[in-house]
């Protein structure tokens, strides 16, 4: 797997262009391997354990394979069973390398990672990077469409991620929520519910910022919220098609008047 400008090239396989083992690595593993097809051997004719005599071969023989290739295993399977030995190290280059790239590339490369190694959705560091790409992604997006606007990542009101500030005093709270789409459901009601009782009664309005739906039922909680006078909107985010949607709700909590009797730091 290979990251170049943020991005990984799919042509390459996730297990291609192992790392060498080094020279102690193969000795030890030659050693492992004799060890283990001796005691295989033997086990066939003083035991009735058969699989368990075939399975000590087995792993003997791949030891003794791994001597002679000089190369990790990365994977073996039989059936729906898998070894993998060098996927982690692989996932964690390519983390690490998103980890300074721009919010577009890191979302491109993550994306990529994804397909070639769907189990990376269970990696945290996985979730982690994905969570703060699009976190920068709504910021750049509130830039370009409120170019006057001035973002401050130290939010002193609630658990928001960043505020938005534009001149006159008018300012925003942004809570970008990034989800991995497992469940059908989409946002659940205790996640809203927690995110707009903290803005209850804040003058500064709350925007929540989501690549996945509400629920039905975070749904009726949100419109219920407004109803009692809480300043808070939803919009779903997944890319610049739906910068109309962000840019309406931003712009329509912009103008609430308390909003202006806050003066929350901002630090350019």
């Amino acid at each position: 797997m290979s990251l170049q400008d943020g991005q990984i090239d799919p042509q390459v396989d996730e297990i291609a262009d192992p790392a060498p083992l080094a020279l102690w690595s193969r000795i030890v593993s030659g050693m492992l391997g004799f060890l283990l097809c001796g005691a295989g051997s033997a086990a066939v004719f003083m035991t009735e354990n058969q699989a368990g005599s075939v399975a000590l071969i087995l792993a003997g023989a791949l030891f003794i394979i791994l001597t002679i290739g000089g190369n990790p295993l990365h994977s073996m399977g039989f059936g729906d069973t898998q070894m993998r030995f060098a996927v982690q190290r692989r996932r964690q280059q390519v983390l690490e390398s998103v980890s300074h790239a721009p919010p577009e590339e890191a979302r491109r490369t993550l994306e990529v990672l994804q397909t070639i190694d769907p189990g990376v959705v269970e990696d945290a560091g996985f979730r982690y990077q994905s969570a703060r790409a699009f976190e920068g992604l709504i910021k750049q997006r509130f830039m370009q469409l409120f170019p006057d606007c001035t973002i401050a990542t130290e939010a002193p009101y609630g658990h928001v991620d960043f505020i938005v500030a534009r001149p006159v005093h008018r300012f925003l709270s942004v809570d970008a929520l990034f989800l991995e789409q497992v469940s059908p459901h989409g946002i659940s009601r205790a996640s809203i519910v927690k995110r707009v009782r903290n803005f209850a009664d804040s003058v500064v309005p709350l925007i929540i910022v989501s690549n996945v739906p509400m629920s039905h039922g975070a749904q009726r909680d949100l419109e219920s919220a407004q109803a009692s006078g809480t300043h808070a909107r939803f919009v779903q985010w997944r890319d610049e098609r739906d910068d109309r949607d962000l840019y309406a709700a931003a712009e329509d909590l912009f103008r609430i008047p308390s909003a202006g009797t806050s003066q929350p730091p901002v630090s350019p």
